[in-house]
C-alpha cells in the first residue's frame, strides 16, 4: 500500500490561498497523484484533533469541507496520526511530534510499502521531521514574491513519485525484529 502523510496548512491552505476554490484545486491535484501512485491518505496535520482516531468522525467544518472534496474528487482517507505527546523540560509539554507520530503510524501499519510525507515543515537541523526527511515533499505556505508557488502543485508530482519508490524503513525493521523472535523461539 502507498500513503501520503498530508498535512494542511501550507499544503491546501496558504497565505495567499485560503479560498475554498484555491483549497479545492489543490485537492485535485492530490486527487490526481492519489489515482496515478495509487495512494491512500493518511491526516498529519494539527488539525486531526477534530478527527475521532478511531471511527474518523469529524468535528470540525473546515475539515468537513476537506473531507467533502476528498470524496468528491475520490480520495481515500484512511486514518490520521496518533497524538503523541512529549515532556519538554520539568514542567512544558509539547504535543506535536509529527516524525514520532508518522513513525508509530507505519509501525502499526506494516502493510504500508511506501510513503510520502507532503508538508511546509522548514526542516531545520532540530525539526521533528528529520528522520522522515528523505519521504519528504516540502510544499510552501508563503511566498512574498510569488503567490503561485504555494501549496501543492502540479510540479509535485513527479517529486512525490519519486518519494513513492523508496522503501518503508520501518517496515524492514518489523521484519528484521519479526525474523529475530522467531529464531529465538526456535533456539528454546
Amino acid at each position: 500500500m502507498n500513503v501520503i502523510f498530508l498535512d494542511f496548512d501550507g499544503t491546501l491552505d496558504t497565505i495567499n490561498g485560503q479560498s475554498k476554490e484555491d483549497i479545492e484545486r489543490r485537492i485535485k491535484i492530490l486527487a490526481d497523484i492519489c489515482k496515478e501512485y495509487d495512494c491512500k491518505i493518511v491526516i498529519e496535520s494539527t488539525l486531526k484533533e477534530a478527527l475521532d482516531e478511531e471511527t474518523m468522525e469529524i468535528y470540525n467544518p473546515y475539515l468537513q469541507f476537506i473531507f467533502n472534496c476528498f470524496k468528491k474528487y475520490g480520495i481515500d482517507c484512511i486514518g490520521r496520526t496518533p497524538t503523541i505527546t512529549k515532556k519538554l523540560g520539568n514542567c512544558a509539554y509539547i504535543s506535536s511530534w509529527k516524525e514520532d507520530e508518522i513513525r508509530l503510524y507505519l509501525y502499526r501499519h506494516p502493510e504500508i510499502e511506501h510513503y510520502c510525507v507532503i508538508d511546509d515543515d522548514d526542516l531545520y537541523p532540530d525539526s521533528d521531521l528529520n528522520k522522515v526527511r528523505s519521504h519528504l515533499v516540502k510544499t510552501i505556505y508563503y511566498s512574498k514574491n510569488n503567490p503561485d508557488e504555494e501549496g501543492l502543485l502540479e510540479e509535485h508530482k513527479k517529486e512525490i513519485g519519486e518519494v513513492l519508490k523508496l522503501d518503508n524503513e520501518i517496515k524492514r525493521l518489523i521484519i528484521k525484529r519479526e525474523k529475530l523472535k522467531k529464531s529465538k523461539n526456535s533456539l528454546l
